[in-house]
């Protein structure tokens, strides 16, 4: 499969509401109706939870002032709080042509390639494509739970967090996007923005973990 094919599997995560439907995050296909994205995306909350079926693939121009979406209901099968990961179920039967496997078989220096919707938070709906290296393999705790992750020297903004990120070929996914790395981060914002994020430290769970729970 070509990398610009992996889009028919990479969803955006959307809430409706009496003003429209609200872009939440991403996520992406790892079994027969099942989807991953994280917690904080999805809020721990699946009322009027739904995806965004994709229409483009990245070989095509995306229309920005198509506002037109095809919805499909999800709800929520299993979360991890602790390791911010959630799993979401829809009908579908597709079925994903990757492999998760997991930061134990990446190296640091490795290419990487990140998928997701940057700025979904201002309701831009852009699949974008990054292509990085992997900077570092890293153990955060949480709750006394230490989990593996991976720095990206890549910058990652609002509405990029459950992307994939796979192999240089796209064959496997090592990890699932959580956030760039704010240390202090919350007490200041420059039109919305955290200055503690701006920079090339992205931080991403293994998706070993996503494997464990489906």
């Amino acid at each position: 499969m070509q990398i610009h094919q992996l889009s028919n599997f990479i969803v955006a995560i959307a809430r409706s509401n009496p003003s429209g439907v609200q872009l939440l995050g991403t996520g992406f296909v790892v079994g027969k109706g099942l989807i991953a994205t994280t917690k904080h995306v999805t809020n721990g909350e699946d009322h009027n939870l739904s995806i965004i079926i994709p229409k483009y693939n990245l070989d095509q121009y995306q229309d920005t002032s198509d506002q037109q979406v095809q919805l499909m209901k999800a709800t929520i099968k299993e979360i991890d709080p602790i390791k911010d990961i959630c799993i979401l179920e829809i009908e579908s039967a597709v079925l994903p042509p990757y492999h998760l496997i997991g930061s134990d078989d990446v190296q640091t220096g490795n290419p990487v390639i990140v998928f997701g919707y940057p700025h979904a938070d201002h309701g831009r709906f852009v699949l974008t494509q990054q292509n990085t290296q992997l900077g570092a393999k890293i153990l955060i705790e949480s709750h006394g739970v230490k989990s593996k992750h991976i720095v990206l020297n890549t910058q990652a903004r609002p509405g990029q967090s459950g992307g994939p990120v796979f192999d240089s070929n796209g064959q496997s996914v090592i990890g699932m996007l959580i956030g760039s790395y704010a240390p202090g981060g919350g007490g200041l914002s420059l039109g919305g923005i955290d200055p503690h994020t701006l920079h090339q430290t992205t931080h991403v769970i293994s998706s070993e973990y996503i494997r464990e729970m489906i």
